[in-house]
């Protein structure tokens, strides 16, 4: 990473924290977590999927493929879904499909210390106005941007196809 002195923040209520520490079959989840969280990005990133495809990710998500979570975690291809629909079932992270990949967006991350200034994460966990319950914040549907280079653009009017006209 950079030379920056960064401190992650977390918000983990007591099933979260039973859930996490749990080391069930043998799967550090805590480890598992922290991993995620050190791939979640501290700013809006625009990540290519593909030559003509890049995804916004956001604050407090990250882009990942279950092929690249089962070497992080060296855990079997399998087990990295389950892994995920767990933490998602207590309230830890959501996901969605984007081609191959998947965007993870953590909830109990509340953000960092990036040199001693506080970068919140948007999507973290939070209480309502009376502080009697906790709300997740609305994930927005993940943003898919297409790009053309000049060299598409010469071969598709070498077809006689505009770029917007197909």
């Amino acid at each position: 990473m950079d030379d920056k002195k960064l401190h992650r923040c977390f918000t983990f209520s007591e099933e979260q924290l039973k859930h996490l520490r749990s080391k069930k079959y043998k799967i550090d989840r805590m480890e598992c977590f922290m991993s995620l969280a050190s791939l979640a990005e501290r700013e809006t990133t625009l990540v290519p999927i593909s030559k003509t495809q890049q995804v916004e990710i956001l604050c407090g998500q990250c882009l990942v493929d279950n092929t690249q979570l089962a070497k992080l975690w060296d855990k079997d291809r399998k087990t990295v879904p389950k892994l995920l629909q767990a933490m998602e079932a207590v309230g830890i992270s959501s996901s969605q499909k984007v081609g191959d990949n998947r965007i993870i967006t953590l909830h109990s991350l509340s953000g960092w210390y990036v040199d001693g200034r506080f970068v919140k994460n948007g999507f973290s966990l939070k209480r309502n106005v009376d502080g009697s319950a906790i709300i997740h914040t609305e994930v927005p549907q993940a943003r898919v941007i297409v790009t053309t280079t000049e060299d598409d653009t010469k071969s598709d009017k070498e077809d006689g196809h505009s770029a917007n006209g197909i």
